[in-house]
């Protein structure tokens, strides 16, 4: 019986994350800038209108300028925190991760969206490791901090009974953290 529960619990998890991804090309579909950028890049890097195709040679190249057309129209800070610059190795743990996608032959508008919403999940997911690393690292410090008024002679146990007081750890440690990550 238990088993069959976890084989029931795995089954509604991998539904969940399936969702989240469909939720995301949702949310792509329906953002104007999304859809501009993914053009504009295409139409940049394609070879001449009857072919309308992407050389592989190009894809690196397009995939950047999509990225920077995103970021140009995000407020900057979103824009650091969430996306960077796409490199050859983003694109090969891509195609390691989805022996699906064959990108030997020259690339449609139709598999250069699929690609780039596929490198762009594998940007956002590395970079939101990157802030949580980073928020941890901010309450650890903060704590530590705290830990070193509280032994401060003669003064330091009842600064730090008001710093405790007025100073949340987990709020200002993950606020330093999310401005550490936002300046590095």
């Amino acid at each position: 019986m238990t088993g069959l529960m976890g084989e029931e619990a795995r089954n509604n998890n991998k539904v969940e994350i399936r969702s989240w991804v469909e939720r995301i090309d949702e949310l792509l579909d329906a953002s104007p800038r999304y859809v501009t950028a993914l053009r504009s890049a295409f139409v940049r890097f394609q070879t001449p209108p009857p072919n309308a195709i992407l050389p592989t040679a190009h894809l690196l190249l397009a995939l950047q300028f999509l990225v920077q057309k995103i970021k140009d129209e995000l407020d900057a800070k979103v824009g650091k925190l969430c996306l960077r610059p796409i490199t050859q190795d983003d694109i090969d743990a891509v195609l390691h991760s989805d022996p699906t996608i064959n990108i030997e032959h020259p690339i449609n508008i139709k598999r250069f969206d699929e690609m780039a919403r596929k490198v762009l999940k594998h940007v956002a997911l590395e970079r939101g490791k990157r802030l949580g690393f980073f928020i941890v690292g901010g309450i650890l410090v903060v704590h530590l901090l705290k830990g070193a008024v509280r032994k401060i002679p003669v003064i330091g146990p009842t600064v730090g009974t008001v710093v405790n007081m007025f100073i949340p750890t987990t709020v200002i440690g993950a606020a330093a953290g999310i401005a550490g990550a936002m300046h590095m």
